[in-house]
């Protein structure tokens, strides 16, 4: 059956739908566009007073506007509302935020392509290949499932509570594949190779996944060829520090896949590391732009106050280095009975936070000489020192880095946790 409709919005998926429809026998009554200027539909540049006969009206505008743009046809159409179907875009949101429209008697739900839509050119063509999926009234349903037929399309039903979840799916499956591929290209662009040397691999997968499922899954993992993983890790930890942290959680994603246990010595970090092999590691860091951020301390008893600290610290970069003092140097900044627990005991602990990524021991009186050599890009130091000169603040900020104080938590502190030990 063909209605006559209204599109708010002709951006990339508006402007396509309103193609489809009209092209499949319904009737574009109007659009609403700010920047539109086509000939071929009255385009409204603010919203018309009325429906103006429609039966269906498209919300094709972002996420954060749908709601604002309900509640104002609501404001403006009152009662016109009543009987009219109108369906929104947003693979995340519900027909919940049409809430001001179902109050005046309109049907409502939202009709999602499950497609990438990057440029007006193809959405056309993705849209008319693409799966729908729907939630919403029943009436509205109804609607949504003529305009999926008349595009030969398949229409899905949802529950609303399974957005959330539909929607971190298709980020996924396309997003987050784009990302993945932009990290192939990024590593074969090392060798000389591009994206383009990577598609017909990547489309052959495509199609063993579409035919196997997760049957089609191949490579060193999937055949517990561990050796081959660890040369994998090493080399990325030369070359793309970056790309490694993902390269290791899908890893061992795919060794659940495949049933076999990933070995977790592997991508395991040196901890303490040793300042060389440091310094090599940061140099491929700066090499693929990250950012390193560098603290130091005594950290003799961890306390909720050094996590936070941490963890702040953490933020402000890519990477976090904290500059450990050895046993000695302890003894000669707080006394002989320092510290409680010993250099060994204090890295392990240091180094299995997730907000520290390595731990670097050093045996002078201050790290000057260790941040003369790593050159961070940001030095972190506790808000006590606020006001006071910090060790190798001069050498960060020669080279145009930055030096930040940031607060301790209050009500923690290892001096008051030894003292109440000891009181207790």
């Amino acid at each position: 059956m063909h209605c006559r409709f209204g599109v708010i919005g002709l951006g990339r998926v508006g402007g396509a739908m309103l193609e489809l429809l009209r092209s499949s026998g319904h009737v574009c009554a109007w659009a609403v566009s700010s920047s539109s200027d086509r000939k071929d539909v009255a385009v409204h540049r603010s919203l018309p007073p009325g429906p103006s006969g429609v039966e269906l009206v498209l919300l094709a505008v972002p996420d954060k506007r749908i709601e604002p743009v309900a509640e104002e046809i609501a404001g403006k159409w009152s009662g016109g509302c009543s009987g009219v179907v109108f369906l929104h875009f947003s693979g995340l949101l519900t027909s919940s935020v049409l809430q001001p429209l179902a109050s005046l008697g309109a049907h409502t739900g939202s009709l999602h392509p499950l497609q990438s839509i990057v440029d007006a050119q193809g959405a056309r063509q993705a849209l008319a290949e693409s799966v729908f999926t729907f939630e919403g009234s029943p009436v509205a349903r109804k609607a949504a499932q003529s305009v999926a037929d008349s595009l030969g399309v398949r229409m899905v039903d949802i529950r609303p509570e399974d957005k959330l979840l539909y929607h971190t799916s298709a980020v996924i499956a396309s997003n987050y594949l784009v990302a993945l591929l932009d990290e192939a290209s990024a590593v074969a662009g090392r060798i000389g190779l591009d994206r383009a040397h990577l598609m017909g691999l990547v489309r052959g997968t495509l199609a063993n996944i579409e035919r196997l499922g997760g049957a089609a899954l191949t490579g060193p993992v999937s055949r517990g060829d561990w050796d081959t993983v660890r040369m994998h890790v090493d080399a990325l930890e030369r070359c793309f520090p970056d790309i490694l942290p993902s390269y290791l959680a899908l890893g061992w994603y795919t060794s659940r896949m495949a049933r076999r246990g990933f070995p977790p010595e592997i991508g395991q970090r040196p901890c303490p590391i040793g300042i060389e092999d440091l310094a090599g590691r940061i140099d491929a860091m700066r090499d693929r732009g990250m950012k390193i951020v560098f603290t130091n301390g005594c950290f003799d008893i961890l306390h909720k106050g050094h996590v936070s600290y941490l963890e702040g610290a953490r933020r402000l970069g890519d990477c976090l280095v904290v500059g450990l003092n050895s046993d000695a140097s302890v003894r000669r900044l707080k006394g002989p009975s320092m510290p409680v627990n010993p250099v060994d005991a204090r890295c392990r602990v240091l180094g299995a936070l997730a907000c520290v990524d390595y731990v670097v021991v050093f045996e002078e009186d201050t790290p000057y000489e260790l941040i003369s050599r790593i050159r961070p890009d940001v030095l972190v130091k506790g808000g006590d020192w606020s006001g006071r000169d910090i060790v190798g603040s001069d050498v960060v900020q020669s080279y145009g880095g930055r030096v930040v104080t940031l607060a301790f938590e209050e009500g923690y502190s290892t001096s008051w946790i030894i003292e109440r030990i000891r009181k207790d």
